[in-house]
């Protein structure tokens, strides 16, 4: 029986989870929701006998968490064998893997520790059981969001979107900082409900719910701490140093080669229409942004074939028309005898012309970034499972594009100039062209830390994310990959704006709010004067994710020595032993 609630506890959690991240339901998902989502895990955890138990009960969670959560997954045309089904197991083992962190102290427990925990002499062992299972499962969502295999979809700080005052502290912590803190609430409900019949039939139990109301205490700090931070850094007046006037294509074109000049002409027309607009009202554009993978053909060389493609409207002469710099999504050859080839981003000028590109430093594990594919065996056999691509080679470094800002648009100043100088002895010859650096993550490189970490610290001013989102066919997977990336806003303080091809395509200030929006699964384009601010470097900007790294030195340094007080135990174990034999 108790098993069995083991298993229906776990699952109510992994539902519960998918319920608070954003759904189809609950479009921006909810954090009230989210606040309770672990309370049920950690009860099952907690009741776990033996280490295959807690094995099973984190199994069953990565597992059901991920399908419940991810399960559009499945709509990634060929490759969802892979993207659904391998990552499914993949998560489930992954977290079964952290059964023996959660279950660690249990395991390598002091033979004394029971005593003293019902004597009501230890009053940190309470405590302890909270801060490990908070500890051991920030660390487990950094683990499944970093590295080859990593997948931030499916995390408890994605629940936490629509309180935005408590998300602020990501510019400190990173978004485990917000991880830790709902980790420790689910702790201290769950530990405050397997207390509630200790303490009531126990001798010890003042002491109990003393050690109890000191975690709680200490919970309840580091909350209002966060609280207070983030209405300090809302309330923070923000003037732009420059502004970049913008538009942002959605053309809510799935892209695919056989349809690439419909896809160009549809892109054209949203964007021709939003021009025109535009300067009816006598205004200038700095930059149009079309989404990931609208063009097929490869450059460089691809550049010849554009100023003839589509016949109706040849893309290079429709950019040199508009007189206008352009980011586009399109491949780039590496090496075209390995069957080298790079999703970028493709910058031209206003004239025309390509200059370079950015290629996507992240790729989907088993999706774009295939092992052995540089095999030709290994390339026929995935080929002829999905029937198109075996994958892209991934970018090798950051690459930052400099954008001439020549709208005349400026930002709105805290302050006033009256000057009697007269306008012509303000122009001076040989002054500096205003420009503006941009980097453009190409869709899942908006959720990896690392990339994002090395595009801003080599300067980026603004984060421009291309993506290709309209596969999966759901307008939870648009909001939560929106989710994820807004997090780079706030960590870094920084603008991002987001061209997606069905969607989520908006402006996103350095808080986190949204500045302006286009509808999902609506052809559209979006106008807006982005707003680019002074380059700071916040705590997390310099240190990364120094919080996971901390959690896990002080998780080790535990295993550690509770290793070397059981061995020590053990060798009084067995002296005692042998002295009763003797």
């Amino acid at each position: 029986m108790l098993q069995f609630l083991q298993i229906f506890c776990t699952l109510l959690s992994s539902f519960l989870i998918a319920l608070a991240i954003p759904n189809e339901f609950l479009h921006f998902g909810s954090p009230l929701i989210g606040l309770f989502s672990l309370f049920p895990f950690y009860i099952a955890l907690s009741r776990s006998q033996s280490l295959k138990e807690s094995f099973i009960l984190c199994f069953v969670h990565g597992f059901f968490t991920h399908l419940f959560s991810s399960f559009w997954l499945g709509n990634f045309a060929g490759f969802a064998i892979f993207t659904l089904g391998a990552s499914d197991f993949g998560t489930a083992f992954f977290e079964g893997f952290f059964a023996l962190g959660f279950y660690f102290p249990v395991l390598f427990e002091s033979k004394y520790a029971p005593l003293s925990h019902r004597s009501g002499k230890n009053h940190f062992s309470v405590p302890f059981k909270i801060f490990w299972f908070a500890s051991v499962y920030t660390v487990w969502e950094y683990c499944k969001s970093t590295g080859f295999l990593a997948y931030p979809w499916g995390t408890i700080s994605m629940t936490a979107y629509k309180w935005n005052t408590l998300t602020q502290i990501a510019d400190i912590t990173g978004v485990y900082g917000i991880t830790f803190l709902f980790a420790s609430f689910y702790a201290v409900l769950g530990e405050g409900t397997l207390l509630l019949s200790e303490i009531s039939n126990s001798d010890s139990g003042k002491s109990l719910f003393s050690s109890y109301t000191k975690a709680c205490l200490a919970i309840l700090v580091l909350v209002f701490l966060s609280v207070f931070y983030g209405i300090d850094r809302l309330s923070q007046e923000r003037y732009p140093t420059k502004i970049m006037n913008t538009i942002l294509v959605q053309q809510n074109r799935n892209p695919n080669r056989r349809e690439e000049e419909a896809n160009i002409l549809a892109a054209q027309k949203i964007t021709q229409e939003k021009i025109d607009e535009i300067t009816q009202d006598d205004e200038k554009l700095d930059l149009i942004v079309w989404s990931e993978a609208v063009l097929s053909k490869r450059f460089p060389a691809a550049e010849t074939y554009y100023n003839y493609f589509p016949d109706e409207n040849p893309l290079i002469k429709f950019i040199k028309k508009n007189h206008t710099p352009f980011v586009i999504g399109g491949p780039v050859v590496f090496n075209d005898e390995n069957h080298e080839y790079g999703n970028s981003a493709l910058l031209f000028d206003k004239n025309g012309k390509f200059h370079g590109s950015y290629t996507k430093m992240h790729l989907v594990p088993f999706a774009e970034l295939i092992p052995l594919r540089q095999y030709e065996r290994v390339r026929k056999i995935i080929k002829s499972m999905v029937g198109f691509s075996y994958g892209w080679t991934p970018g090798k470094k950051p690459v930052l594009f400099e954008i001439p800002l020549e709208s005349k648009i400026e930002p709105e100043k805290p302050f006033d100039i009256i000057s009697i100088v007269p306008e012509k002895d303000k122009k001076k010859k040989g002054e500096p062209v205003k420009s503006v650096l941009i980097s453009t993550p190409i869709c899942f490189d908006d959720s990896a830390h690392e990339v994002c970490h090395a595009l801003y610290n080599a300067g980026s001013e603004v984060f421009v994310n291309i993506t290709n989102d309209s596969w999966s066919k759901t307008e939870s997977a648009e909001i939560q990959h929106f989710v994820v990336a807004h997090y780079r806003s706030i960590e870094y303080r920084t603008t991002t704006i987001r061209s997606a091809n069905a969607g989520y395509t908006c402006v996103i200030d350095p808080t986190g709010k949204i500045l302006a929006d286009l509808p999902l699964f609506e052809e559209g384009a979006l106008s807006y004067h982005v707003p680019i601010y002074e380059r700071k470097l916040t705590v997390y900007a310099r240190y990364g994710d120094w919080l996971p790294y901390t959690l896990i030195l002080l998780v080790f340094t535990y295993i550690f020595f509770a290793v070397l007080q059981k061995q020590k135990e053990e060798e009084v174990v067995e002296e005692e032993d042998e002295n009763k034999t003797i």
